[in-house]
């Protein structure tokens, strides 16, 4: 009999500080999210409100809280779709992609129906350079999208994914689901990037953004979507600086288009 542990581990190994996120912030939580905890220590088995609590440290962007927050609901009932759903986001938001589609992937099984799930998975999929399953994600959730504002958030990811699969013919052929009549909702910004793509407004218009309440998040969007129509259409001189500008402004570090741009900033570094 073995007098002591065996361990099947290599001479070198990662250091502590690598593998263990051990920076929180110090941020106070909010009276929300004081007011949930109470109520989860009465009742800690309530699935509802672990993901409720979730959704409040989110607005604080407070993801991995969110995300611990929806792994408890998940380890109560592991097949809950919606926690599923928002934990992927969560996922996304801290720059963990796969582990971002594993959970995307999985919440579209249980519940198919859900348009954000789909969304979500899609843009997973886009950030890991997958454009092939972020195709067939965005192709499904097109399928369920009956409201305008949807159909502008949907036609801008499913058109620069085609575009980058080289598909310009199916790319273009979305475009006719968005005029300038289309009523955008929320999603402004989506609807003045498909308006670019079809020759509706100058580039250069894109990126003003005079006027606006979070300058930074309209650069990182606007930004974003200008920048990978320059790289589509050829001009990679032009998306690299664009992508530059918005690194710089990482206020809105979690930004879709902020992601996107810094995805595709490290990859063509690479090359």
């Amino acid at each position: 009999m073995a007098k002591f542990v065996h361990l099947s581990v290599t001479k070198e190994r990662a250091e502590k500080e690598t593998q263990i996120h051990l920076n929180r912030s110090d941020l106070p939580f909010t009276d929300e999210v004081l007011e949930i905890a109470k109520k989860i220590k009465e009742d800690p088995k309530n699935v509802e409100l672990w993901m409720q609590k979730g959704l409040a440290l989110s607005k604080q962007m407070l993801f991995r809280e969110a995300i611990e927050a929806y792994s408890m609901a998940l380890s109560i009932n592991p097949f809950h779709a919606l926690t599923l759903r928002h934990r992927g986001h969560r996922f996304i938001s801290i720059r963990m992609f796969h582990e971002a589609a594993a959970d995307l992937e999985l919440s579209s099984r249980l519940d198919p129906t859900n348009w954000d799930t789909w969304y979500h998975l899609g843009l997973a999929y886009y950030l890991i350079h997958d454009f092939e399953r972020a195709e067939a994600a965005y192709k499904r959730c097109l399928e369920m999208t009956y409201t305008e504002d949807l159909i502008v958030a949907i036609v801008d990811w499913y058109w620069m994914t085609l575009m980058r699969l080289g598909k310009k013919e199916e790319a273009d052929k979305l475009l006719d689901l968005v005029d300038e009549d289309t009523d955008p909702g929320e999603n402004l910004s989506y609807k003045r990037r498909v308006l670019m793509y079809k020759g509706l407004i100058k580039p250069e218009e894109l990126i003003d953004y005079e006027g606006a309440e979070f300058p930074d998040l309209e650069i990182a969007t606007q930004g974003y979507g200008l920048a990978n129509y320059y790289y589509v259409k050829g001009e990679v001189e032009k998306s690299n600086e664009i992508l530059k500008q918005i690194l710089e402004r990482d206020t809105f570090w979690s930004a879709f288009g902020y992601l996107a741009a810094l995805v595709d900033f490290e990859k063509r570094s690479e090359k």
